[in-house]
């Protein structure tokens, strides 16, 4: 198990009073406190902690969910052998630093170190947000976790929702990135800490995304070999200190070359792939009859894996959707827009059944390496380069007219995806008087007028944040942790540098990562189509209805008077037909995890 809990407080009876109820609703699962006095109470519930942290560091007090992937550069820094632990290094590295360590980090990282000296609490979190790390301020104390459950346990009361977060659920909005269902519990941002100061919180940002200075290549294979030894180091360092590995399997390039790469690197009798795929039950509710199960044992056949070691998930391990709902509350804390439940059932059967320690993902290949590149013009008309607008009509004549047209029709809407607006419309499920309907604007898919800048702001937006943190949360309850080579900052800030010629998507799209998979994947699957009939999740179709079909006599309760009338919005026009069910469905969902949590 990995993750942390901790309370500050300059008052020994405030703290107390959290401190007691943290440990009655903990009960015998609580580790022994790594600091506990009148000003801070500090849990580790990492297993693996490296045991001499306190004889090395006498005082400081550490806790976190770690792993560095720069240690070959850190190490000389400060004096370190290659047997230091990344706690070590991060412990030494503040100590010569201080604040400015996060500076010297690159890898997954949230933690907390409490300076005994300075009386000080410095919270920290990754450049991309992938492990979690949440805070809330109350009644003079300073609670923080790696989960927001954890944060409940320690208050002697329901903290209160946030009315506007439960209100861009029902939009289909976007939240912000530190915003969470609880209105006093606040998201670490990303590429953030926070040094305390008499319980004065203030977040500061210590990284930016900047471009990286790269060789002037003539030849583009020269480019494509440059992604590929990047790419290759994300995978290498995310394995370091593990024995049997997992790797998820959709099928599709992304997932494909990370499997494929990882193969090659691990002893194959230690590595599983894993993908959801229709059976003889959930094929009957499938629009289209098709998964990419065929791809993925041709992925297995080709990297020369053993054929046992590739494990198809076929349905969800809930009884209902109520034990799925509740465990969705006990794991996140309540609504989470990013929450990736769904991945639940295959981290429960690797951990269970294989005892893997390490799961690899193809997210978020899709907002950066494996872009598809329709925008990579952006540039040209960013930057008035007549010589690149012109090459640019002559390669898509009539569709590079079109588009240029839509550039303008996207800055003008300021986003770029236009008619994503009407689609909102329809799936919207707030109260029609709420207040939040003219409050409330959706800022996601916004314009960028170059293309370096769309792929960084659509790489580094919430979901990313929100979904790898989810993910980390449901498998670390079954000992696995995940990884995400693709969202290696390292590899992102050269994909951001490379010239923006490298994406066009001619003679196919996504074209720089199906260039740089020659040699990883075979042609079949390298260039394959990407339609999108294919779901990650295969019986999303059958998981839907059986969905509809429980919810379908709960009574929605409506505690916050924000929903919908369910048949004032059933009489609505809607355009996506059978998805009104769903979409109701949904409300139900939030309406129960509201009800969960309400202080009544």
């Amino acid at each position: 198990m990995k993750g942390f809990f901790g309370i500050l407080s300059p008052d020994a009876t405030n703290i107390n009073t959290f401190v007691q109820e943290f440990k009655k609703n903990m009960g015998s699962i609580l580790p022994n406190p790594i600091t506990e006095n009148e000003t801070i109470f500090l849990i580790d519930f990492n297993t693996q902690r490296p045991e001499n942290l306190e004889l090395l560091f006498p005082n400081l007090s550490f806790a976190g969910w770690v792993r560095l992937d720069n240690r070959k550069e850190l190490m000389p820094k400060l004096g370190l052998t290659d047997s230091a632990s990344d706690e070590a290094c991060i412990l030494t590295s503040y100590m010569k630093y201080r604040e400015k360590c996060t500076e010297h980090f690159i890898g997954d990282f949230s933690f907390v170190i409490w300076d005994k000296e300075k009386k000080q609490i410095f919270l920290a979190k990754d450049q991309v947000g992938v492990r979690p790390l949440f805070y809330m301020q109350t009644n003079g104390v300073l609670i923080f976790s790696s989960t927001i459950p954890m944060i409940k346990k320690a208050l002697p009361f329901k903290p209160v929702l946030n009315e506007v977060y439960i209100a861009k659920e029902l939009k289909y909005f976007t939240p912000k990135v530190e915003e969470t269902f609880f209105r006093d519990i606040l998201r670490l941002k990303p590429a953030h800490y926070i040094l305390t100061d008499n319980l004065k919180v203030n977040e500061i940002r210590y990284w930016e995304m900047t471009p990286i200075e790269i060789p002037k290549f003539k030849s583009k294979e020269d480019f494509y070999q440059l992604v590929r030894t990047y790419f290759e180091e994300a995978v290498k360092c995310r394995i370091r200190g593990k024995k049997i590995i997992g790797s998820q399997l959709s099928g599709g390039i992304d997932s494909s070359a990370i499997t494929v790469l990882a193969s090659r690197m691990v002893d194959k009798h230690q590595f599983h792939t894993y993908g959801f795929a229709l059976d003889e039950k959930t094929i009957e509710f499938s629009k289209t009859k098709i998964d990419e199960k065929d791809h993925q044992w041709e992925v297995v056949k080709y990297a020369g894996l053993i054929p046992e070691n590739h494990h198809l998930i076929t349905a969800f391990h809930y009884k209902d959707i109520f034990e799925e709902l509740d465990t969705r509350n006990e794991v996140m804390g309540g609504i989470e827009n990013g929450d990736s439940y769904w991945q639940d059932s295959l981290f429960k059967y690797a951990g269970e059944n294989q005892g893997t320690e390490v799961m690899f993902s193809g997210f978020p290949g899709d907002e950066a390496i494996s872009n598809d590149g329709y925008f990579y013009f952006f540039d040209y008309l960013s930057d008035r380069n007549l010589f690149g607008i012109i090459k640019y009509l002559f390669d898509f004549r009539f569709r590079a007219l079109l588009n240029i047209l839509n550039y303008f029709k996207y800055r003008k809407s300021g986003s770029v995806y236009p008619n994503y607006a009407s689609t909102l419309a329809d799936w919207d499920l707030l109260e029609p008087n709420s207040k939040f309907h003219k409050e409330l604007k959706e800022e996601a898919f916004a314009f960028y007028p170059h293309f370096q800048e769309f792929i960084k702001n659509n790489f580094l937006r919430y979901h990313t944040a929100q979904r790898t943190e989810s993910e980390g949360l449901y498998a670390i309850r079954y000992g696995i942790e995940t990884v995400y080579p693709l969202a290696d900052i390292r590899l992102i800030q050269l994909i951001y540098s490379l010239p923006n010629h490298l994406f066009k998507p001619k003679p196919f799209s996504r074209a720089l990562f199906r260039n740089v998979c020659k040699g990883i994947l075979p042609d079949s699957i390298r260039l394959k189509y990407k339609a999108g009939y294919a779901y990650t999740l295969a019986f999303w179709d059958y998981y839907s209805q059986t969905k509809i079909n429980a919810l379908k006599d709960y009574q929605i309760i409506n505690h916050t008077g924000l929903m919908i009338d369910e048949n004032s919005f059933f009489s609505r026009n809607f355009s996506y037909g059978e998805e009104k069910e769903d979409r109701v469905a949904t409300m139900k969902e939030i309406d129960y995890i509201i009800n969960l949590n309400w202080p009544g």
